[in-house]
Order: C-alpha cells, then structure tokens, then sequence
C-alpha cells in the first residue's frame, strides 16, 4: 500500500518537515514509497515487501538502519535521471547502520540507486549493504559511497543475482565477496578513491564448484582465503591478484586453472609485502590438459612449509603448461613438480628464486 501521508505527518512531529517519518510497525507490511523525501530514525527489521520509486530518497539518523528479514524485501529501482537514494542525515562515514539483506526474495533489488553515509562498526561482517548469510541481492548502477567499513559484503551463502556498472568510492573496502561471488563482478564497475581499492575475497570454506571465468577488474582481487577449485575457472589477460600471508590457489579433484594473460597484458599473482615466500603459489593437484599459466607474473610466493612450494607446484599425478611466464622472488623452487607429474614449460623467465625448475625424485 502507499503509506497516507497524514499518517506519515502526525509521526514526522519531531522530523525534517520535508521528509515524512517512517517507523519500523509501518514498515510490516507492503508499502511502496514515492513521495520525495521519507526518514527513518530506527534499526528498523522489516518483514514485508519495501518498494522505493525512482527519485525518492530515504534519511536515516544516527544508528539507524534497514534490516529486510525473511519475508521482507527492497525493491529500489532509480533511472540515471532520478536515482532512488539512501542517506544519512548528515553526510559523515558511518553515521548510520545501512542496508542488510537477510532474505532470499527476487525482489530485492538495487538498481540506479545511491547508498552513502554508513556502517559504522566496521567489523568485517559489516557494510553500508550487506547481503547476509543465504540472502539474496541484485545490484546495478548503483553508487556506494563515503562508508566507514566496507561498502558492499557477500556472507556466506549470500548469492550476487546480479552485478553490472556500480561505483564504489571513498569506502574503507568497496567490495567483500567470496570465490563463488567473483563471476558475477563485471569490469564495467568503478573504484575511486578507497582507502583499500581492492576486492576483498575471503571465507576459507568457500570452493568452487562451477566453471567460472574471473575478469580482469579495474583493481586487483585481494584473497584473505585459499579457495579450493573443483571445476574449471579462466582467469582473463590483465588480472590482478594480490595475496595476504599463507595463501593461494589450489585446484583439485575435477577441476583446473587456465591463467590467460597476453604479452601486452599478463596477470599478475603477488603478495600483499615484497617478501620471498610471503604468500603459497599456486598449486596444481588435478591431472587436466586446461591447467596453464600463459603470459602470467607469479612473484614473491613459495612459502617455506607451503603446499606449493614454490611459485607454481603439481602435486604427484598432477600436469599443467607453463609458458612466457615470469616467475620471481619465491623462497623455494619456481616451479615444484612432484613424481609422476607432467609439467610442459617453454618460453619463461625464472629468476631471483630459492631455485629454479625442481623435480622430486
């Protein structure tokens, strides 16, 4: 329903008169909100459909927020001409709580939207939007901005509907999502001025189950988790993959890892520090054809006791073709090959390593 507006008056007593007051018993059940300006100054937890037209925006004050439980959703759909907006009464990182997905309606959606001003606890569960665990959200053209914490969160289980040209700026991350979520992530999107401008990708149960293709993004992929890969991911020319201490990549079972890089644009695997064996490598302990690098940069991995060992390892039985390839700065061998293991290499530049090619006996 559309909520009256001499309801919305009586409750706005103590409010911007601009704006109509909405509390948290309005919001239980359907509404649809198309007057200019509405305010809420509650964590208000919501448990039915929230539509927001195109042109309105919505104040929150301080501490506020917008929880859509099972059985609520927001469906906020802007055009570029009249975007629909989310906003703290005053324009400070933090000031309100943001938007949380809970539940896993179609209809929640953001689309030509605005959201700014939020998270405040900047836990690493937190965010201006966050799609919570087993929630569901689509997300395009929408701008996330001047966040305290991270701009927008993927939990586990959360699934990205849908992803295409958003803008992230002056957030403390833009985006954490897990392993799964990185197909969805599109090079169409924007990166401005965050205090970190990369894509957290974390969880370490995450595991890809389903071919994928990881695009090369305006800012690089940073993994705080090893994912392990079961099905066949491509990895596109100009990619940018940064590491913290301990981790890689590990395919296993049926999957493989084709990193396609081209002269003109190779992709770079690195560590978050410039320090030999800071990061593990990446591990090939599958027996597939599709296991490549091409055009690839690995440097400053092959940590000591690490399952690689070395910038790139095949575990024994494994096969993998590595070719104009640079491989630099690890702390054991650039390429570890264990027994039975098939490795094809042409074509690379090995230096600055423990050691070069080392074959187990």
């Amino acid at each position: 329903m559309l909520i009256p507006l001499a309801a919305a008056l009586l409750a706005a007593a103590t409010t911007d008169p601009a704006c109509h007051a909405l509390t948290e018993a309005q919001l239980q059940q359907p509404v649809t909100l198309d007057a200019p300006c509405y305010r809420i100054d509650q964590f208000a937890i919501v448990h039915a459909p929230v539509t927001v037209r195109a042109g309105t925006t919505v104040v929150f004050g301080a501490g506020a927020g917008l929880v859509l439980d099972e059985g609520g959703s927001l469906d906020a759909r802007g055009t570029a001409e009249a975007p629909v907006t989310f906003r703290g009464l005053e324009a400070a990182p933090g000031y309100w709580e943001g938007l949380q997905f809970n539940s896993s309606s179609p209809r929640n959606v953001l689309s030509h939207a605005v959201v700014q001003d939020g998270d405040s606890s900047k836990s690493t569960d937190s965010g201006v939007v966050v799609v919570g665990v087993g929630a569901r959200l689509a997300i395009d053209h929408t701008t996330i901005r001047n966040t305290e914490g991270h701009g927008l969160n993927v939990l586990q289980r959360g699934v990205l509907a849908g992803f295409a040209a958003n803008r992230f700026e002056h957030t403390g991350w833009p985006l954490a999502v897990k392993a799964t979520d990185l197909p969805a992530l599109d090079a169409a999107s924007r990166f401005q001025d965050n205090r970190h401008d990369m894509v957290q990708v974390r969880f370490a149960d995450d595991t890809v189950t389903d071919d994928a293709t990881w695009h090369a993004l305006a800012v690089p992929y940073f993994f705080l988790c090893s994912p392990g890969i079961e099905a066949h991911v491509d990895i596109e020319a100009g990619a940018r993959l940064v590491f913290s201490s301990d981790r890689g990549l590990k395919t296993g079972g049926d999957g493989s890892l084709a990193i396609n890089g081209t002269a003109d644009r190779p992709v770079t695997l690195t560590g978050a520090e410039q320090a030999p064996g800071y990061w593990d490598g990446i591990t090939f302990d599958s027996h597939s054809p599709r296991n490549r690098l091409q055009h690839a940069r690995v440097t400053y991995a092959g940590q000591a006791g690490g399952v690689a060992g070395g910038g790139v390892g095949l575990f024994p039985g494994a096969t993998a073709t590595v070719r104009d390839s640079e491989i630099a700065y690890s702390a054991g061998a650039a390429i570890k090959v264990g027994q039975r293991a098939g490795l094809q290499a042409s074509g690379n530049h090995l230096h600055d390593n423990h050691a070069g090619i080392v074959h187990d006996d």
